[in-house]
């Protein structure tokens, strides 16, 4: 059966000379007369991108420059942009490439179609190495050159797999525009929905004036549209056969095209984040990697010392057993999350310490099926929705060679899981040269300063215990897990303190086979590099003292004994371990986005932002909705489609709490 929010890949019949055709389109991937050339003929040098990056270059405000596609197709448009990006050479621009795909290549088709063009095997490789053949939505990338250790600016690109339309309609950032548009879709008559007058609508929307289009199709609707939208159109000369083709700029007020690089240039915003948790140190990383100046305020003696102080942490999907809102979310922040550690690592010399190992979920985690057949059975296809590559179904006869033990039952294995060191991993996104952190610096208070003739932004204001101010931001995130309700401005949301105690125990020889996180109703994974095993996690609600207990150390003993008797690990003779406090939401979903002015229905307070209830799955979410987070702040566009958005949002309680009073009123 064909789940609703599945993709179909894409039909391939490979021609003579090696070229992909698609037959349920009655079209050819690319030009029979040379596919790079026509790229770099009808898209590069008809949109002259590498006049334009080199003006914006020049610019002190840290532009990004957003290209967006209407079918990716064999990847030939981006690779090739990519390949002139390179040899630009710009210092400040970054570049952001955002491509629509109805049905895109299986990865080992994609593979194929890509020897045609030896010259791009290293990009080639870097893009098969992260590209995604499965679910839908939005897939965000983090793609460098061979070689980059970091010193410059990753290319972003995003994959929207679905309907275009609907994907680019949803884009979650609603000041996010595109600056030149490639139209590469198969052919109008034989793909009408991708040259629709919705979709160039939608085209025009996300448009500003400057904002170029071009394409290798000249029919005569899509010229009469573009006009009518406020394009200016010119046909061309086409590439080898074909005759003519399409070019198109966004009108201005002026009637001229404005030269990117030359539009007034705005101060610089500065950020303050207030927390050196996973969560403020992924949101300062994204901040600081799109040239912003931040500054991170923590309380504490040091940084990660919370919840994100442990020596381990696991990186699993939260599965859900609805194809809904949260079930994407919770997908594509683990997908996001795995590639966002597979960069940090790169770039820092594994400094922490990520291993993508796999995660085993026993069946005995699920304590609700564990002594009832029938309810285990459904849960073998509760998860069906999932694509097999990021989870499936193994026996206890294979557990065997998955996870280097002998273990008693099946269950699920999410194959790209992991763990890693969290507070190293704080400690690395904050060492960067835009990133100053400020100890022992205890926010009692913000507030919002009053606006001065001239400024374009509101700034915000961060104040301590006697009411003195620490510093002032034209963006303030908050990521203080639970005392995020400390400040007026988002007392209102439900984060409450949730306690977890891990516990420590040394390996020993059996345990050295251990090669994968097992979870059972505790996880326990493989020695780090001082010889422990942790398990974890314990959860006591509204508790905040972080002292030892015997009872939760008990706890994890008990619970991960089907595991430990296995590896022989002996249980400590004192206690061994951490205990931390997590913030966690009264809806299980974590806060963050803009927070809402709660004076004003449906309005946000500019420049405020929050990050925060993330409980257990910290690992997972926060390098996502940093992302999302500093795309809004700073226009860009989101990780995130709408519905997502919203689904984390600090404004889904204000709606939440609107609708109760109106059916108060009502009855």
């Amino acid at each position: 059966m064909t789940h609703p929010t599945d993709i179909q890949n894409a039909t391939i019949h490979w021609q003579e000379d090696g070229a992909p055709y698609s037959p349920d389109y009655d079209d050819v991937y690319f030009s029979r007369q040379g596919g790079m050339a026509e790229t770099d003929h009808v898209f590069l040098n008809a949109n002259a991108l590498s006049q334009r990056w080199l003006a914006a270059d020049q610019r002190e405000d840290n532009r990004v420059f957003t290209i967006a596609e209407l079918g990716f197709g064999t990847g030939l448009n981006f690779l090739s942009c990519w390949r002139l990006w390179q040899q630009t050479g710009c210092e400040r621009l970054r570049l952001h490439f955002i491509s629509c795909e109805k049905h895109p290549l299986s990865r080992a088709a994609l593979q194929q179609a890509l020897l045609q063009w030896p010259e791009l095997t290293e990009l080639s490789r870097q893009l098969l190495a992260q590209y995604p053949d499965h679910s839908s939505g939005y897939h965000r990338l983090i793609l460098r050159a061979p070689g980059d250790h970091g010193s410059h600016p990753a290319v972003v690109l995003d994959l929207y797999y679905g309907d275009a339309l609907t994907l680019l309609q949803q884009q979650a950032s609603p000041h996010a525009h595109i600056d030149a548009w490639f139209l590469d879709g198969f052919t109008p008559a034989h793909n009408p929905d991708l040259w629709s007058q919705d979709i160039l609508a939608t085209i025009a929307r996300m448009s500003r004036p400057g904002t170029t289009l071009s394409s290798y199709s000249v029919t005569g609707r899509v010229v009469r549209a573009l006009r009518e939208l406020k394009f200016d159109v010119e046909k061309r000369k086409g590439y080898g056969n074909k005759r003519q083709m399409l070019f198109a700029c966004k009108s201005t007020d002026t009637g001229s095209e404005p030269q990117l690089g030359e539009e007034p240039q705005p101060a610089k915003p500065t950020a303050v984040v207030i927390g050196a948790g996973l969560a403020g140190a992924t949101a300062a990383r994204a901040l600081a990697e799109r040239g912003i100046q931040v500054t991170v305020l923590e309380h504490l003696s040091d940084i990660a010392q919370g919840a994100s102080g442990n020596a381990q942490a696991v990186l699993q999907m939260r599965l859900n057993k609805q194809a809904d809102t949260h079930w994407q979310f919770h997908l594509h922040s683990y997908l996001y999350a795995l590639r966002f550690y597979d960069d940090l690592a790169r770039i820092g010399d594994n400094a922490i310490d990520w291993h993508s190992c796999g995660v085993l979920t026993l069946d005995s985690a699920y304590t609700n099926t564990r002594h009832q057949p029938e309810k285990k059975t459904a849960a073998d296809t509760a998860y069906a929705h999932y694509p097999s590559q990021l989870l499936h179904r193994v026996s206890a006869e294979q557990t065997r060679h998955i996870s280097g033990i002998s273990l008693p039952e099946g269950g699920f294995l999410q194959p790209r899981g992991g763990w890693l060191n969290p507070a190293a991993t704080c400690r690395l996104c904050l060492e960067h040269p835009l990133i100053t952190v400020r100890r022992e610096t205890r926010v009692a208070a913000i507030g919002q300063a009053a606006t001065v003739p001239g400024q374009t932004r509101a700034q915000w204001l961060t104040y301590d215990s006697n009411g003195h101010a620490l510093g002032n931001s034209d963006i303030l995130v908050i990521a203080n897990s639970y005392a995020a309700r400390e400040f007026s401005q988002t007392s209102m949301y439900p984060v409450s303190p949730l306690r977890g105690q891990i516990t420590e125990v040394p390996a020993n020889n059996n345990s050295a086979a251990l090669n994968m996180v097992v979870c059972s109703e505790r996880y326990l994974a493989p020695q780090d590099k001082q010889g422990q095993h942790c398990i974890g996690a314990s959860y006591v609600k509204g508790a905040i003292d972080t002292v030892l207990t015997e009872k939760e150390q008990d706890e994890n003993l008990e619970k991960s004994a089907v595991v430990r008797a296995q590896l022989k690990l002996q249980a400590p003779t004192t206690l061994r371990g951490r205990a931390s406090i997590r913030g966690s939401s009264g809806d299980y979903m974590p806060i963050a986005g803009p927070v809402p002015d709660l004076a004003l229905p449906d309005v946000v307070l500019p420049g405020l932002f929050i990050s925060t209830g993330h409980g257990s799955h910290g690992t997972a979410s926060c390098p996502l909705l940093a992302e999302h987070i500093a795309c809004l702040a700073l226009g860009e566009a989101s990780p995130l489609p709408a519905p997502v958005a919203d689904s984390v949002a600090p404004m889904r309680f204000i709606r939440r709490q609107r609708r109760r009073q109106q059916n108060r009123t009502r009855s």
